[in-house]
């Protein structure tokens, strides 16, 4: 049977962080494969792990609990009729579990696969805007995990930290947490996340929640120095380009690319050396989306 793990977390969690240490830490004698998510028109995280040579499948444009559910289960079965051991599934930052699930009621798919693992990212210093302003979509991710991860750990002091252990343990009873910074985090901690502490159930109530939520993206030979784009990111912090969730992505700034990670109103921005390819991503609520644009092209 192929084992099928989920890697879920809200828009900006820190899920492909995670993804790529978990593909580093495995068995190289296991066959696995990724399948990536993107609520966006295109996937910028496809570019990061592909450069290091794991074999990605792509669905963006939309949520594979919903607009992208049929194309999700022939991507399945394709995959499930091939050799392979393990299936690594990173969905939207705005996944529904329950409707997930329904793929897993099809025989062909439950003959060769189950649910092996659902860990789930918890963005540390955005949870309490997170659980007030996405309670369904953040709170189905948690309810359901087998393991939480938090993220972003470093920026918290030990109390903050056991608060947050606390509110997610009311939530989710029985997961395993991990709070350590993820620079601490060995091989060990990483294969038991998938292979030790799972206790995901096929048993999950639906949720019935409305992805409104507006998507920009697009590829760009645009160079745009570091200073240009410092400015585009402050221009998003302060509601420019409408309300912002989440925005990544890579530019050419003519010596160099640069890779940048937006998350409600923070940024960072850092050099990439590995992916050479203009593409930018961004989720969020009223975009103005012809501004953006016109900012990367």
């Amino acid at each position: 049977m192929v084992k099928f793990d989920i890697v879920s977390g809200f828009l900006g969690a820190g899920k492909t962080t995670l993804v790529k240490k978990i593909l580093h830490s495995l068995d190289t004698c296991e066959k696995i494969v990724l399948i990536e998510n993107d609520f966006g028109e295109v996937n910028v995280d496809r570019e990061i792990i592909e450069i290091e040579g794991f074999e990605v499948y792509e669905l963006s444009n939309g949520c594979v609990c919903c607009k992208l559910k049929g194309d999700f289960l022939l991507t399945l079965k394709h995959l499930l009729s091939q050799e392979i051991d393990r299936i690594i599934f990173e969905p939207s930052g705005i996944f529904i579990l329950s409707e997930i699930l329904d793929v897993f009621k099809d025989i062909e798919v439950s003959s060769k696969c189950f649910i092996n693992s659902v860990t789930t990212v918890v963005d540390a210093q955005n949870f309490t805007k997170h659980i007030q302003s996405y309670s369904g979509f953040f709170k189905s991710q948690i309810l359901h995990a087998s393991s939480l991860v938090i993220s972003k750990a470093q920026f918290l002091n030990d109390k903050e930290i056991y608060l947050l252990e606390h509110e997610l343990r009311t939530l989710n009873e029985t997961a395993h947490i991990i709070s350590k910074n993820w620079a601490e985090l060995s091989n060990r901690d990483i294969k038991d996340l998938i292979n030790g502490y799972s206790n995901s159930s096929l048993n999950v109530p639906k949720h019935f929640l409305n992805h409104n939520f507006d998507s920009m993206g697009l590829k760009t030979s645009r160079l745009l120095s570091l200073e240009q784009l410092e400015n585009i990111l402050g221009t998003c912090k302060k509601g420019g380009f409408g309300d912002v969730i989440r925005g990544k992505g890579i530019l050419n700034s003519g010596a160099k690319y640069f890779e940048f990670n937006y998350v409600d109103g923070q940024y960072s921005i850092m050099e990439s050396t590995d992916v050479k390819v203009g593409i930018i991503s961004f989720i969020g609520n009223n975009l103005q989306k012809e501004k953006l644009t016109a900012a990367f092209i």
